[in-house]
């Protein structure tokens, strides 16, 4: 079969690797789509080959596709079922996963990263790791179902009410879905984004958004809210400048949300949420109800997830579609046709 290997210093190229049959709970997914996502560009700048314990390998992770096989001890599972693939593999062991929370467990690998991933024909996993896919939904949609869920997890987290006035900083492709879950959940909603094509983009969605280079953010907040303040508020944006503006947005008691992922050191001015006694949660990926919040979020046809997809490549055009992406703001999502070996 082809994969689609990492090889380090920003390099992806195709391989023929041996099909790998499933051990006694594995399956092997015949791999349809995968999206490229942030963690994605992270590995392909060299971010995170600390991670990478074998090179080349295989990484991608937001991915739906066929089961093909099945293992000997296998029984919730069938050649034929079309699933989604939640990728984590966690110890069991620890605190956090006796308590529950497997998707912080102190052991935890992130499949795709320190272990591989879809970009390639076939993937084999452990069944523990998949949902089931609607017919109602594609499978090209269904590669959206993971960063989908790690919104629905993240307004989850946030405890997000309906009616209440939420701020999503930053209008990339995990601010939109954020914004997309809370709206869902029937918040109203303005996002703040600076980049004027992720802009028009977002209200191409139908949301109230603004640039915050032109707009004072604060100060249309609490016009918005007769002078109360954000119920909640997202930073999703991961940079300074975001944090710096969220701990003006809340009002007293509200709530912050830090979605995105900061790899290095930030500053937030802590006196701010201290003065009002602002709730700050953090959240990391999801668990499984997530996905099945976001499986049942795309059945109800709440958004067109194709207005989503700014390109299909083949499973050659991996290294083509992370440039894409490190480009600029002209991209919501990219995906990865793995069955397209041209």
């Amino acid at each position: 079969m082809k994969a689609n290997l990492y090889e380090g210093n920003g390099t992806f190229r195709v391989h023929d690797v041996e099909i790998k049959h499933p051990g006694p709970h594995e399956v092997r997914v015949q791999i349809a789509y995968c999206g490229i996502c942030g963690t994605d560009l992270h590995i392909y700048d060299g971010g995170l080959d600390y991670r990478i314990k074998h090179l080349p390998q295989a990484v991608g992770h937001e991915c739906s596709g066929t089961i093909a096989e099945v293992g000997s001890e296998v029984t919730a599972w069938k050649v034929g079922d079309r699933v989604v693939i939640r990728p984590l593999d966690y110890c069991g062991e620890c605190v956090a996963c006796k308590a529950g929370h497997s998707h912080v467990c102190a052991n935890l690998k992130f499949m795709g990263i320190e272990s591989e991933g879809a970009f390639q024909n076939y993937w084999t996993v452990h069944e523990r790791t998949l949902h089931h896919l609607p017919d109602s939904i594609s499978l090209k949609h269904g590669a959206l179902v993971e960063p989908l869920a790690v919104c629905c997890h993240a307004v989850s987290r946030g405890e997000l009410k309906s009616g209440e006035y939420a701020v999503v900083i930053g209008g990339g492709p995990i601010g939109l879905l954020t914004a997309l879950v809370a709206r869902y959940r029937g918040a109203r909603v303005v996002v703040s984004e600076p980049n004027p094509i992720r802009l028009a983009k977002v209200r191409e969605m139908g949301f109230d958004a603004v640039d915050p280079r032109e707009t004072d953010l604060v100060k249309y907040v609490y016009e918005e809210t007769n002078g109360d303040g954000a119920d909640i508020v997202f930073e999703v944006s991961g940079s300074q400048a975001g944090l710096d503006t969220m701990v003006n947005l809340p009002h007293p008691r509200g709530r912050i949300v830090l979605v995105a992922s900061y790899p290095k050191p930030m500053q937030v001015f802590l006196r701010e949420l201290f003065m009002k006694e602002v709730n700050l949660i953090t959240t990391r990926v999801y668990e499984a109800k997530d996905y099945e919040d976001a499986l049942s979020m795309m059945q109800a046809n709440t958004f067109d997830p194709e207005s989503l997809i700014s390109a299909v490549y083949p499973l050659s055009g991996v290294e083509d579609g992370m440039k894409l992406c490190a480009s600029g703001g002209d991209v919501v999502k990219v995906l990865i046709d793995c069955q397209d070996n041209s």
